[in-house]
């Protein structure tokens, strides 16, 4: 039975031609009895439609042949700047395809495809012509091959095994690129190509030449000046050539471009000049294929590619994904997906409705977070119905902007010093970002039925058009860095986990909260998209109305839970719906306000959001007479420390507040307390120094210890407190303090959080293997050496005292220090009681008990079980709390003094 032959078809996309061909895709070979080689011209300043329709003239050509049912995939060979993995051009200001910069050309590809199967894949068009050369030409059998192409510029494709190498290293440049090199008077590119043979030969004998073939024609001919050109190219080409070729070690050189053609004029020199540095096993080779090359390469490489928008693996972490549909716990079990209810009909679930929405309009702004797989986004969209039997043009934001070497540059002086966690505030804006002119290029196609633009900052275009906005929680964000599937706000590459985040905190958070921050009241649409297989999204007017809602009643945010060096058992144990096999978990980020989320809840479904969208639209109804000082910033920070069977934390301190106010561009500074929601009985807590602790001898200890390895006898330093259930120990910045192991700390403090002056870890290793950093000078320059001794007993630990007492409820004064503007009172409530805001916001957790009721004056009631923080704004007014159980129920209440 014959087997019929497979093929895979290769196009080469040249400065005013298209080049198509079918080829074999078991040998590389092109069929030249079928669609192929042929050539159709392209006006390189046409418009997208014209582009599109010389493309859709090479699919009619291919695929009309008999051989069209059984190609695979299409491979196309296209010069840069190109986004080749998800087929956005980012050709721009070069005199051709201009009209096509932004623009999703596999998108737009796809849709003239006659079947829907067939996978489209780009490739740059030197690495085409090389890979090319491997399957079939000149290369073929090498296993480290430098593929170099002289023409109009200069080329360069580093090759392993069939592989183009983009990775830089000792032995490759970046992206394998030599052109930008510098060279002599300038750089590669103005020594090997067309136009330094056509400067040369004026310069040396006044005529003026179109290219390199009337040179070469005089060289044939024994012109004295053409033949010292080429002799003269290559030396020049062998000398550059060399630190490359000893570092690389190729087995094979390929010489191919239209220079190429001449190199019975300069090879030989150029062979001898490589062997006389020692290359003599260096096969130097011209090219085989010439104008087939890119063809087969493209071909061939198509078949090869990932074509799959989803990067994998996408995730990296012990938590769960939230579900998109939940229901509330049983009363007294902690929820750890609580959200606020919106009413019936709010939340839509499929990405057809989505899809839908968009097909209706002619413009379409998609907006939204980094960490959002936006690929992933456009290929799920596009395949839908309502947008399948449309004209769709997709364009991508960040085709526009800046390269990520000067984004780099721009946001050096905000990184603060290598490896140290700590950067500055930023207080760009995401416009800088972006190169402006080129944003303003990507306009709608009037020739399309629809035009969607879409990516971090895709707003800024001025696009008349809908606007969705994709939201992505920065706890998944997290998630998706670690795993390598996401990185920083216009960053090409994955970078150390660390450094992502500092980025991440300093720079992208800020400068994508004000942008989002400006675009909230004239959203039409909200997405949550941290689940790539499901959008739950809700009409923009539906998410300001439940947040005004918020606003008046009451609001928890989604906790989110982090194991640790450290970290303990307490809550993995204790907390439905979390993983079990995790080994530890050491934080639960019950109301860190930067990083939280908040769910809305219709139907069941739960729709997440970031807290600062409350923040933004209702600052002043949430926080209430404290609104001006803090602004969009929440005050109060919520967290659980666990060290149940875990470590004892870090002995550390916090910044001094002109000191995070100069050093880090924070309004305000961490002031901490622990509250010990739960302990054993050997359990201890850290805090102030020693009577007569001197500044010098700490000092001394910890850069003993740091340089050394060595351990510290802590204790004779640093005070130990036996820790007891529902005590309460104050932390104002400046005060050595740490948690020891086997506590269930309620950390109650401002809203900074990262801040942390670690000055001695124990000598643990952290969870990746690596030494967490040491901030010795930091620490130095901000601790309270004056806070020893009996004076630590007397101000930093609190004296709770009795502020009213009845039969329904006992409230307590839990008094903070004086550097705290927040203040704590406790709850032990037996029935019920009836609070005011007086226009505060107020911040409750329920630390003993099984569960309590919330009623609003708005008429609003929502369980809140034990260990879950809730929070009422300032504009709440009255409200009530009941408890649900027979024994008294306990709990605290912080707000701004």
């Amino acid at each position: 039975m014959e087997v019929l032959k497979q093929y895979s078809a290769g196009v080469d996309m040249g400065g005013s031609h298209l080049s198509y061909a079918l080829v074999e895709a078991a040998t590389g070979m092109v069929c030249h009895t079928a669609a192929g080689p042929r050539q159709i011209k392209i006006d390189p300043q046409g418009s997208i439609s014209e582009f599109l329709g010389a493309f859709a003239t090479v699919f009619d050509g291919l695929f009309a042949t008999p051989a069209g049912p059984r190609i695979s995939s299409v491979g196309i060979a296209m010069p840069g700047p190109f986004d080749y993995r998800n087929g956005v051009s980012r050709i721009a200001g070069v005199h051709k395809l201009d009209a096509v910069f932004g623009l999703n050309v596999r998108q737009a590809l796809q849709q003239l495809l006659p079947r829907k199967d067939v996978r489209i894949a780009f490739e740059n068009d030197a690495a085409c012509f090389a890979l090319g050369e491997y399957h079939a030409g000149a290369a073929k059998g090498s296993k480290r091959t430098l593929v170099v192409t002289l023409g109009t510029g200069f080329g360069t494709t580093f090759l392993i095994d069939g592989k183009a190498q983009t990775e830089a290293g000792e032995t490759i440049p970046p992206n394998g690129y030599l052109y930008n090199i510098p060279f002599a008077a300038g750089i590669a590119d103005d020594y090997f190509s067309t136009r330094w043979f056509v400067a040369q030969w004026k310069a040396r004998t006044g005529e003026s030449v179109a290219g390199v073939k009337e040179v070469a024609d005089a060289a044939m001919q024994r012109h004295a000046a053409a033949t010292a050109l080429f002799t003269e190219f290559a030396g020049n080409l062998a000398t550059f050539l060399l630190p490359w070729l000893h570092a690389f070690h190729p087995d094979t050189l390929v010489v191919g471009g239209n220079i190429a053609k001449a190199i019975a004029l300069f090879g030989a020199t150029l062979t001898g000049a490589l062997r006389d540095a020692g290359l003599s096993s260096l096969a130097v080779t011209p090219c085989a294929l010439w104008d087939d090359a890119p063809l087969i390469g493209a071909a061939m490489s198509a078949g090869e590619t990932d074509a799959a928008p989803m990067p994998a693996p996408w995730r990296k972490t012990t938590q769960f994904l939230a579900p998109a549909k939940a229901s509330p716990p049983a009363p007294g079990h902690y929820d750890i997906y609580p959200a606020f209810p919106a009413g019936n009909g709010k939340i839509q679930t499929t990405t057809a409705a989505l899809a839908a929405w968009i097909a209706e309009r002619q413009t379409v702004v998609i907006d939204g977070y980094v960490g959002v797989f936006w690929p992933q986004l456009v290929a799920d969209l596009a395949k839908e119905p309502s947008l399948q039997g449309k004209k769709v043009r997709w364009f991508h934001a960040d085709a526009a902007m800046k390269p990520p070497g000067e984004i780099a540059q721009q946001i050096a002086p905000y990184m603060g010093e290598p490896n140290s966690i700590f950067g500055k505030m930023t207080d760009a804006t995401l416009s800088d970002w972006f190169d402006m002119e080129k944003l303003q290029r990507i306009r709608p196609d009037a020739d399309a039925d629809v035009n969607i633009l879409v990516g971090s900052g895709a707003a800024l275009a001025g696009w008349q058009a809908g606007l969705i906005y994709v939201d992505m929680p920065k706890n998944e964000w997290q998630f998706r860095m670690r795993a390598g599937a996401a990185t920083n706000l216009g960053a090409d590459a994955v970078a150390d986990d660390r450094e992502m985040y500092k980025r991440a905190f300093f720079i992208d958070w800020p400068v994508l909260d004000r942008h989002k921050c400006a675009l909230l009241p004239r959203m039409d649409l909200v997405v949550d998209g941290q689940r790539p297989d499901t959008y739950l999204f809700m009409s923009g007017d539906d998410l300001r109305a439940t947040l005004a809602a918020m606003s008046r009643n009451f609001f928890r945010v989604r906790p989110w839970f982090e194991p640790g060096v450290w970290g303990g058992t307490w809550m993995r144990d204790r907390f439905d719906g979390l993983n079990k096999e995790t080994p530890n978990l050491a934080w639960s980020f019950e109301l860190m306000t930067l990083e939280n989320g908040l769910m809305i809840e219709s139907d069941g479904y739960r729709m997440e959001i970031t807290f600062d969208f409350l923040m933004y639209a209702h600052y002043e109804a949430v926080l209430g007479d404290c609104a001006a000082r803090f602004r969009y910033d929440f005050p109060i920070r919520f967290d659980f420390l666990d060290t149940f069977d875990g470590g004892n934390l870090s002995i550390q301190c916090h910044p001094q507040p002109a000191y995070i106010k100069e050093q880090f561009g924070m309004p305000f500074t961490q002031d901490e307390t622990y509250y010990i929601l739960d302990c054993r009985t050997d359990a201890v807590v850290y805090l102030g120094f020693q009577a007569g602790v001197d500044a010098s001898a700490f000092y001394r200890a910890l850069t003993e210890s740091e340089k050394n390895a060595c351990e510290i006898p802590i204790t004779r330093y640093v005070q130990q407190h036996p820790a007891k259930k529902h005590a309460f120990f104050l932390i104002p910045n400046g005060t050595v303090h740490a948690s020891g192991k086997n506590n269930l700390v309620l950390e109650i403090s401002s809203a900074p959080y990262i801040f942390t002056f670690k000055l001695y870890d124990w000598l643990q290793l952290d969870m990746d293997g690596r030494p967490r950093p040491i901030n010795i000078k930091h620490g130095m320059k901000n601790l309270y050496f004056d806070r020893q001794g009996a004076r630590v007993q007397e101000e930093l630990i609190s004296k709770p005292y009795v502020l009213t007492r009845d039969a329904a409820c006992i409230v307590e004064h839990l008094p903070t220090h004086a550097e705290h503007f927040y203040d704590v009172h406790r709850y032990t409530l037996k029935t019920e009681i009836n609070v005011e805001t007086g226009g505060k916001c107020h911040v409750w957790m329920l630390v003993e008990g099984r569960s309590v009721v919330l009623e609003t004056a708005q008429g609003m009631k929502q369980r809140f079980n034990y260990a879950e923080t809730f929070v009422i704004p300032a504009a709440a007014g009255a409200y009530k709390i009941v408890n649900e159980s027979a024994a008294p129920a306990m709990l605290v209440k912080a707000f701004v003094k």
